[in-house]
């Protein structure tokens, strides 16, 4: 003989009955929260956030800086580039406008055509010379400009010789195209003193 279960309650039947019915809406709610999260835009993340700087183009950068001028090299003084060289060559015993060209151009390169006045051994040295030079290729009469000087210079070294007919020995008398920076001007000795770059052989 089967027993038979105690009958339920009637408020615990309503229950029930409300329970069942709020299922299918519960079940709503949740797959229109579910839809709604995915199609939420994505918040950046910290960690990839790019400042305003690293945002522009890489061609609006590059744009925006301009090209750093490099330095360009000082011209090399010569009669055809520099007024106060040509005057410089002209001038006759102007022991002034020596002094003054030495102090403004000193360190810079000059360029003229010159002779050898004079050569002589530097000290006890055999191969070291104190070398006097006049410009243009007069020595003895109708000479202008500075008395220029290379001190104790070598002549294989420190001279540079260049050409295409370079003798065996040089001295007074030698016509050479001289490159040479400006070291000084000495008024006691009236010497134009000269550091060599080159000397060609005309």
């Amino acid at each position: 003989m089967s027993k038979q279960r105690p009958p339920m309650p009637k408020q615990q039947k309503i229950g029930f009955r409300v329970a069942a019915a709020l299922l299918p809406l519960l079940a709503i709610i949740i797959t229109i929260g579910a839809i709604n999260e995915k199609n939420a835009p994505t918040p950046p993340d910290a960690t990839t956030t790019e400042s305003p700087a690293e945002q522009q183009p890489v061609g609006a950068a590059a744009e925006s800086r301009p090209a750093s001028a490099e330095p360009q090299a000082e011209a090399v003084l010569s009669v055809k580039n520099n007024e106060d060289f040509a005057a410089l060559l002209a001038a006759v015993e102007d022991h002034d406008l020596f002094k003054e060209f030495a102090a403004k151009y000193q360190g810079r390169t000059i360029e003229f055509d010159g002779t050898i006045a004079a050569m002589n051994h530097h000290g006890d040295y055999k191969t070291r010379y104190d070398i006097l030079v006049f410009a243009g290729d007069r020595i003895e009469s109708g000479v202008t400009g500075p008395n220029f000087q290379f001190n104790d210079v070598n002549i294989t070294s420190d001279l540079g010789l260049t050409g295409s007919n370079i003798p065996d020995t040089i001295g007074v008398g030698q016509k050479l195209r001289i490159t040479a920076e400006v070291e000084g001007y000495t008024g006691d000795q009236d010497l134009f003193l000269l550091d060599p770059v080159s000397a060609e052989v005309r």
